[in-house]
């Protein structure tokens, strides 16, 4: 007899419960249903069908080699208006041709020309910190990822026009991923709440109704005021770009803005757009989060904090002179990022929307199943990492003891659809991280700091951040030649 369709186990509640549990404190959620119902278990969710979560690596290993025909990417249960015409909700040819615009811009020659100019955005803000001041870390680290976006995007550095864009990028990003819009999104139905914004935007963009940027009875407007008017500078920028043509322009929008279809005509200017925004929320929101989990690692174990702090000293030391392309590939900070990403993923899953009835592991899962290979759970197995697949242990990257495979530490994704920006996001992370580091020495009185627990984390527009933030104060900053020969302090 042929083997029927059968989801994993299903946790007790409703899908309100259900949608919630992946909200507030999602990584206790996790555990509980694993411990629960096993590595694979079934989750369902307003609005849309069951979504199979997996800490399995075998089915893991099996969802990334899902062919394109096996799923739908445009029926992602994201709920926040990106655009819908964006990589992320496309497929087959569309796709490929997407990531082959995408890829070139964030190769390793386009890294090299980009790391000096992040380490000075940097270096600014560093150079404004004062000794005794308190912030939140992943804000800090999200104005620094706007000044790097507002650069790789546009091309600017400085002036009223890079503010304006800074202003608007920020306010879209913390209006469209607040609690409030979050909730909506989860009990309405992810897929179709953010059809409801598009059509809504494209609408206000068509009217050319640009909104007061101030709130509204509707909790969305706020949220389509900052798209619109984000969405027209987009527009006035393509329509300069395309009226120079300047081939020598590396900038992400003069990519798109010339790139053209094989039958010569331009990409469309929503399409654009969407890609513009998407590739806004991915650097924001994965710097902002996963920095933050990082700091938390290094002020919980000191110990890795001062070699992180070594190793960027020593090759200071060595080239008599700070070079940031460097400092980005040295191998223990590396080896921290790595370390931290496995324990505290800035995304808890990736997803694949399937179309047909498919095996996957020993499950044949039934056509409509979300099938969501979970970072979380999959890279803190003990089979897999050994018995301290708990604990944060960098050296873990250095030994020889860890060696996973592709479907078993997969921050970024994999598969077709890994991240496109992966290794820019990487490069830029090292070196935030191991700058601040080097010059700056904080003190936080947040309890996990000093025990064996996280924050509870909360969920960001798809990524997963300590729920009350990571409160720190600065107890001494050194200027930007510390470490560096004589000569060169001078220079």
């Amino acid at each position: 007899m042929p083997q029927q369709p059968q989801l994993p186990p299903i946790p007790k509640g409703g899908k309100i419960k259900h949608a919630l549990s992946l909200g507030l404190d999602i990584w206790n959620n996790l555990d509980r249903f694993q411990d629960e119902y096993g590595d694979s278990f079934t989750l369902t969710l307003p609005g849309q069908g069951p979504m199979v979560w997996t800490g399995d690596p075998a089915v893991v290993r099996d969802i990334f080699s899902l062919k394109p025909e096996q799923y739908d990417p445009f029926a992602v249960q994201i709920p926040i208006d990106v655009g819908e015409e964006c990589v992320l909700f496309q497929n087959f040819k569309k796709h490929q041709d997407s990531r082959k615009r995408i890829i070139p811009s964030l190769a390793t020659a386009q890294l090299k020309n980009r790391a000096g100019v992040m380490h000075e955005i940097i270096s600014e803000h560093i150079d404004s910190w004062q000794v005794g001041q308190e912030f939140d870390f992943p804000r800090v680290v999200g104005d620094i990822t706007l000044d790097i976006i507002c650069y790789t995007l546009f091309g600017l550095r400085h002036g009223a026009r890079k503010e304006h864009y800074k202003m608007l990028m920020n306010g879209w990003l913390s209006t469209s991923t607040n609690d409030t819009m979050f909730t909506i999104g989860q009990l309405m139905g992810a897929r179709k709440f953010r059809a409801k914004l598009n059509a809504k935007y494209i609408k206000r963009c068509e009217q050319d109704k640009l909104g007061n940027l101030k709130k509204g009875i509707l909790p969305w407007k706020q949220s389509l005021d900052y798209k619109v008017q984000l969405a027209k500078m987009i527009r006035e920028d393509v329509n300069d770009i395309r009226a120079r043509m300047d081939e020598n322009e590396a900038t992400l929008l003069s990519v798109f803005a010339r790139a053209k279809y094989d039958d010569g005509e331009f990409l469309e200017m929503e399409k654009i757009i969407s890609e513009t925004i998407a590739m806004l929320v991915a650097g924001h929101e994965t710097s902002a989060a996963t920095s933050s989990w990082m700091l938390i690692w290094l002020l919980k174990t000191p110990r890795a904090m001062q070699k992180v702090r070594d190793e960027v000293a020593e090759s200071v030391a060595k080239l008599g002179e700070y070079d940031p392309l460097t400092i980005s590939e040295l191998p223990y900070i590396t080896a921290c990022l790595n370390e931290s990403q496995r324990l505290s993923p800035s995304a808890p899953a990736t997803v694949r929307w399937l179309t047909e009835d498919t095996q996957l592991g020993k499950w044949l899962m039934p056509a409509g199943t979300c099938v969501a290979p979970c970072m979380y759970l999959t890279q803190r197995r003990k089979d897999v990492f050994g018995e301290d697949a708990h604990e944060y242990r960098p050296e873990r990257w250095l030994d020889g003891s860890c060696k996973p495979k592709p479907w078993e530490f997969f921050p970024f994704g994999g598969g077709r659809r890994a991240c496109a920006g992966m290794a820019q996001a990487r490069q830029q992370l090292r070196i935030i991280l191991a700058e601040i580091v080097r010059r700056v020495t904080f003190e936080s009185n947040e309890d996990y700091i000093h025990n064996d627990q996280l924050p509870t984390p909360r969920l960001v527009g798809g990524q997963t951040e300590p729920k009350d933030g990571v409160l720190v104060t600065v107890k001494e900053v050194k200027p930007v030649t510390a470490g560096l020969p004589e000569m060169r302090r001078s220079a």
